[in-house]
């Protein structure tokens, strides 16, 4: 649980964002299972709405969507002020992985880790399980 202005508490969110429903789903059963609140988001392009109205405190970004990849979302996180974590996702080279993660760091975005696709569903729950307890305090 994490607290809120005037000390009401609520589970810590976590947004998955990939163009594969599939992926986006499984990542937000995975979050869930481990006591977040979670949301899958297919359309890169809704982000701004989605992070200013339920304001996720973690955020899985999978690289590469057509319309709006996530290199370009990194900079979108940063132009919205998002001050969650973020995790991000590729099914590339782990180079593009590596750079992403320098990429939103120079930014300004906290990123948590950097796990390749297909998921390790292990791997994400160990990183959920570190995060949990930052948001939390």
């Amino acid at each position: 649980m994490r607290s809120l202005e005037g000390g009401n508490a609520r589970t810590a969110r976590l947004l998955a964002v990939d163009d594969d429903a599939d992926a986006a789903d499984l990542i937000a059963r995975v979050a869930e299972r481990a006591g977040l609140e979670s949301r899958s988001l297919t359309d890169p392009r809704q982000i701004r709405q989605i992070v200013r109205d339920w304001m996720p405190d973690i955020i899985s970004l999978d690289l590469c969507m057509p319309g709006l990849d996530g290199i370009e979302m990194l900079s979108v996180l940063q132009r919205i002020g998002f001050t969650g974590h973020l995790i991000i996702i590729s099914g590339r080279s782990p180079l593009i992985s590596k750079a992403a993660r320098y990429l939103g760091e120079a930014r300004g975005l906290k990123v948590a880790g950097c796990l390749a696709k297909p998921i390790e569903t292990a791997s994400l729950r160990d990183l959920l399980a570190r995060l949990v307890p930052a948001i939390s305090a």
